[in-house]
């Protein structure tokens, strides 16, 4: 029993274990563009809109159709006319079936249906006369133009092309937000790890430091209120020690639940050591958005939807016209074997339709101005968004720019607030400096470290977010571009 106690708690232990993960930037993103939450999204999506536009494009091609009734069977008592004026009322009983074979092709120029079409109908008579008829149609050309004045398979065609580049374009888009949601998510649990480990290395220095004083103070060399104010900083190490603990794991949590790594996992942060120095040139970046950005595709589709609707205001409004036209030949027959010997009879049918409204008090009219004031407005919107699209790519360029400066200072004031503090610990130590310039110091430190990796934080969001907004590596000086994979 106690064998097995031990097994199971072995077992526990083992399961429990806290694995630890290491974890880079690049690392950190590349496995969030393939496990996190916002890729399975931007996957679906972007599948979504890919057989969305298949669907489109199938609808192009003929098809192929089949049709029938099996069967119809009807009996009935039927009131008939007489020759001599009187009536009759006669038992019927059939049984009808038919089958049709079309094959159907949308015309993209008229925006009309072109249907070849073949079909057996058969009638089986059991009252009042037993017999039996076949009639065939081996092939009829059918067309049906609807009015001529709004073609929505035109219009369409136009406009799902440029939705299904621009969703291509987006997946690209989703995956570089991704890299940057990462880029501050990972930073969020860096700076919480560090100023943990700040913390930790504050208290640690901070109690030596009160142990040191405690003797100072008891051989008379420091007074009582310089001692409780070194109790003091140590009590306010520890709470803050305790603050960074619960910081760090929020934020760790929040990274690992993004990468879908294990919530008991202990992770390793490593901070980015080296940055890429690039002078973005602006123009070149206004160039690259232009050619590859899903939103300049957007701007003219959407400039496409607005004029589609004037054109079926236009075309709608009560102003009809519509054509249907067939040609074939068929045959009645009361055997099978015949249903399809020659000599045909030929079929011909045209119609024409029209509508015309006389008066309609203005109706059509107010219709077609409310579709050009919307298209009007639209194109105001469009404008607005495009110089929006270039305001934030400039404001994005400058920000990158400048970034690598700050970045460089922030560096050199960690590494000289780094050297301060040791020295001035060193000369605390030596009785040579006030608890007042060693906390000065320390405070210092502390903040030059942070901000170092809030300027590290910043140039690598920034370098993502130029990345999305440009969708071209100036990095590598290549356009940036992921294939879909399904």
């Amino acid at each position: 029993m106690n064998k097995i106690f031990l097994a199971l708690l072995l077992l526990f232990s083992l399961n429990s274990y806290a694995q630890e993960e290491y974890l880079d930037l690049n690392r950190a993103i590349l496995r969030a563009q393939k496990q996190s939450p916002s890729y399975f999204r931007a996957i679906n999506l972007a599948e979504n809109r890919y057989w969305n536009y298949k669907q489109f494009r199938a609808s192009l091609l003929p098809q192929l159709n089949f049709s029938s009734t099996l069967p119809n069977y009807s009996s009935a008592i039927d009131r008939v006319t007489l020759p001599d004026g009187t009536f009759d009322f006669p038992e019927r009983e059939q049984l009808f079936m038919s089958g049709n074979l079309s094959v159907d092709q949308n015309i993209i120029l008229t925006g009309g249906r072109l249907s070849l079409i073949s079909s057996l109908q058969r009638t089986d008579v059991y009252r009042p006369d037993r017999r039996i008829n076949f009639f065939s149609t081996p092939i009829s050309v059918s067309y049906f133009q609807p009015m001529f004045l709004y073609n929505r398979l035109k219009w369409e065609n136009k406009i799902q092309p440029l939705a299904y580049e621009a969703s291509r374009r987006s997946y690209s888009e989703d995956l570089e937000n991704i890299a940057s949601e990462t880029t501050r998510l990972y930073f969020e649990a860096l700076n919480a790890k560090v100023s943990k480990r700040i913390a930790e290395q504050n208290v640690k220095n901070n109690d030596t430091i009160y142990k040191i004083s405690v003797g100072r103070y008891n051989l008379g060399k420091i007074a009582e209120n310089e001692l409780l104010q070194i109790e003091l900083n140590l009590l306010n190490a520890e709470n803050a020690l305790t603050n960074a603990r619960l910081n760090y794991e929020v934020a760790s949590q929040n990274l690992k639940r993004y990468l879908e790594l294990p919530m008991n996992s202990e992770l390793e942060l490593s901070i980015p050591s080296g940055v890429p120095f690039i002078e973005v040139n602006l123009e070149k970046a206004l160039s690259e958005a232009r050619k590859n950005r899903a939103a300049v595709l957007q701007f003219r589709q959407r400039r496409l939807e607005a004029e589609q609707s004037v054109a079926e205001a236009r075309g709608n409004t009560n102003y009809n016209f519509n054509l249907s036209a067939n040609f074939g030949i068929n045959r009645q027959a009361s055997e099978f074997n015949t249903a399809y010997a020659t000599p045909y009879a030929q079929q011909q049918n045209i119609s024409v339709g029209i509508n015309i409204p006389i008066i309609d008090w203005g109706q059509a009219r107010s219709q077609i101005r409310r579709a050009q004031a919307n298209r009007d407005l639209q194109e105001v919107n469009i404008r607005q968004d495009e110089i929006n699209f270039e305001q934030e790519i400039f404001l994005q360029v400058m920000q990158f720019n400048a970034q690598y400066q700050r970045l460089e200072i922030a560096a050199k004031a960690d590494t000289v607030a780094q050297k301060r503090y040791e020295v001035a610990r060193q000369r605390y130590l030596t009785g040579k400096i006030s608890i007042t310039d060693i906390n000065i110091a320390q405070s210092e430190k502390d903040r030059a470290k942070q901000s170092y990796i809030q300027e590290l934080r910043n140039f690598w969001q920034a370098y993502y977010t130029l990345r999305r907004l440009t969708l071209f590596d100036f990095e590598k000086g290549q356009v940036i571009e992921y294939e879909l994979s399904f």
